[in-house]
């Protein structure tokens, strides 16, 4: 999936399908040989261990990927195997909301989250010196990151804007009002936030400052 080019584009971006990562809680279940059900959590290696068959990998699989290799493995020992895979629960799903809030960390979300709601809900608010005209909020696509500056100012002000909606994995970082050149910003706070960030580029959205930050990594492992 090629990266939004806009800030608008971004805050509307369909949400990727589930891949399947460590810690996610994965239900099996055989319709016609009960026995066989199991309730598996991925391996921080990847795998689940699963009756007859032993070891399967999940990580990077989406649902459907691993039921179709579930049923191809399980063919061997049982005729006509009639298998349900359900994600029971999602291990990470969370963002990241840092900088200037007033309870900084990692949120669980229950729901769509919008920008705003991170900040002033789930962060606890924000700072005094927290400038609100340039929150970065960074995505991983296919390993790797880019991300844009959203103005949530503009709407605590009751002034009509794009709603902004995070994806699982995003972070959100309110930077301080003390920065005041884009380039400044970038070199003391981006890499705090995405320390394996190896190129950034600037993309302007026209009048008022706002822009996209891209940034292009190269990922070495998780």
């Amino acid at each position: 999936m090629e990266p939004a080019r806009t800030t608008a584009d971004m805050g509307a971006e369909p949400v990727p399908p589930l891949t399947l990562a460590a810690g996610d809680v994965i239900d099996v279940k055989f319709f016609y040989v009960p026995e066989l059900d199991e309730s598996q959590i991925v391996r921080p290696d990847g795998f689940m261990t699963l009756q007859l068959i032993g070891d399967v990998q999940a990580h990077g699989k989406t649902p459907a990927e691993l039921h179709r290799e579930l049923a191809k493995r399980y063919s061997i020992h049982l005729k006509s195997p009639n298998i349900t895979i359900m994600v029971r629960r999602v291990n990470d799903s969370r963002v990241w909301v840092g900088g200037e809030v007033k309870r900084p960390g990692p949120v669980q979300m229950a729901g769509r989250l919008t920008v705003l709601e991170a900040i002033m809900d789930v962060g606890g608010g924000a700072r005094p010196m927290a400038d609100l005209k340039n929150v970065l909020v960074v995505r991983q696509r296919g390993g790797k990151s880019y991300g844009c500056l959203v103005n949530i100012k503009e709407v605590l002000r009751g002034k009509e804007s794009e709603v902004f909606f995070l994806q699982p994995r995003d972070v959100v970082y309110v930077p301080p009002t003390a920065i005041t050149k884009v380039d400044d910003w970038v070199d003391q706070y981006i890499n705090k936030v995405v320390p394996q960030a190896r190129t950034l580029f600037i993309y302007p959205m026209g009048p008022g400052g706002a822009g996209q930050v891209g940034i292009d990594t190269t990922t070495t492992g998780r």
